[in-house]
């Protein structure tokens, strides 16, 4: 756990483990007197305390039995709500971003549109930027021929939960963010946007990405996989076979959307 989540998770973790330790021995009552989001946050940290204590498979058994639940119910109500909220238009977003860009330093403002054009997480993002610029003298993560980022060369794009596998980025885009320099944080764009009182959500890059390439007719499987997201279906695990022309595909759609974002 210590190598998959950040300190903070692991002391949250620690903390329900400790807390609801009993439920492993039969007192399931506990779980089901909290919220629905308590309780997954437990059930998580039971998960990984029956791991260690070698009981897992009699806690798999007693979620089943309990019909224990890995989500708070309210995730399509949710995904509803977000579907016709008109500031998560696909217009909106790109304003927003825009804007962003506008009074950021260049710096800054180039990452979030490589955020847009790769459609990385935020913290994925700058670590992107940052092994671009270690490793741009050699092929170590940039394969020239095939214009990609090879990102499951790397640890830290192979989390528990939250993968990224590669990206598509033409070879202009590279040479532009190879010489940008290391140093660009998340936090760091952040705290410049709050000093400038801009509503900043560099997690939008990554929806503006994913809705961009849908509207452009690329498979939804392919932009799970391209944000790091793998299917449990069977056609996506055994019968689905990308076309020749993909990266094609993908990076002329990634050029329209540059020129969306940068207009």
């Amino acid at each position: 756990m210590l190598k998959t989540c950040k300190p903070n998770t692991v002391k949250t973790r620690m903390c329900c483990a400790k807390r609801y330790a009993s439920v492993l021995t039969g007192h399931v009552q506990l779980l089901q007197r909290l919220p629905p989001q308590t309780r997954l946050n437990v059930m998580k940290s039971l998960t990984a305390l029956s791991k260690y204590l070698g009981t897992y498979e009699k806690w798999k058994a007693t979620c089943k039995r309990y019909n224990l639940k890995w989500t708070t119910g309210n995730e399509s109500i949710a995904s509803l709500a977000r579907f016709f909220n008109p500031e998560l238009s696909l217009d909106s977003m790109s304003r927003r971003v825009r804007d962003m860009m506008r009074v950021l330093p260049g710096t800054m403002a180039a990452v979030i549109r490589f955020a847009a054009l790769t459609g990385l997480r935020p913290s994925e993002a700058c670590e992107s930027v940052r092994l671009i610029y270690t490793y741009q003298y050699t092929s170590s993560y940039y394969n020239p021929d095939q214009q990609t980022l090879e990102h499951f060369r790397f640890p830290q794009f192979l989390r528990q939960t939250k993968k990224a596998y590669i990206s598509y980025l033409s070879t202009s885009n590279y040479q532009r963010i190879a010489s940008l320099g290391p140093k660009t944080c998340w936090n760091a764009i952040r705290l410049a946007c709050r000093r400038r009182n801009i509503d900043m959500d560099m997690r939008l890059c990554r929806r503006i990405f994913a809705s961009h390439l849908s509207n452009c007719g690329i498979q939804s499987e392919i932009i799970d996989f391209l944000q790091g997201r793998t299917s449990t279906s069977v056609f996506s695990r055994h019968y689905l076979s990308p076309l020749n022309d993909l990266k094609d595909r993908v990076l002329n759609a990634v050029n329209e959307l540059q020129k969306e974002i940068e207009r």
